[in-house]
């Protein structure tokens, strides 16, 4: 049975990836906090009108004609942007503050723990619905 299929799972599963990219992105910040002109990046969410389009595409645009294409829509691509509200630059340019990025590394992964643990709970109320514990 595969457990993507299945909305939650997939759902966790595109959470996890999305906080999986967000920390090599607050990596590769922390790694260069010397480098000059270096300008820290971060991961912007999806919003959820994105996530529900991507998830139920007949509210999107219908195909009312053969001849016309068909949308395509990229649920999985996540977008990096310079991150906002950094204040503090060093005489090279450099804008990474490591505090802020350590912080934002541990909000990640607190965010990746809880997503890991839904997909652990809910593996587990799938295998007692079905009789293996």
């Amino acid at each position: 049975m595969n457990l993507n299929k299945l909305p939650i799972f997939a759902l966790v599963a595109q959470r996890m990836a999305w906080l999986t990219k967000r920390q090599e992105i607050l990596a590769q910040n922390i790694a260069n906090a010397d480098t000059p002109g270096y300008r820290p990046r971060d991961l912007t969410a999806n919003s959820f009108r994105e996530l529900l389009q991507a998830r139920l595409p007949s509210l999107g645009v219908k195909l009312t004609q053969q001849g016309h294409i068909t949308p395509m829509r990229s649920a999985g691509a996540f977008r990096a942007e310079f991150a906002k509200g950094s204040f503090e630059t060093t005489p090279s340019g450099n804008a990474v503050i490591l505090e802020e990025q350590m912080m934002k590394v541990s909000e990640t992964q607190n965010a990746y723990r809880l997503a890991t643990n839904l997909y652990r709970k809910h593996v587990s109320m799938i295998k007692a619905a079905i009789g293996r514990r």
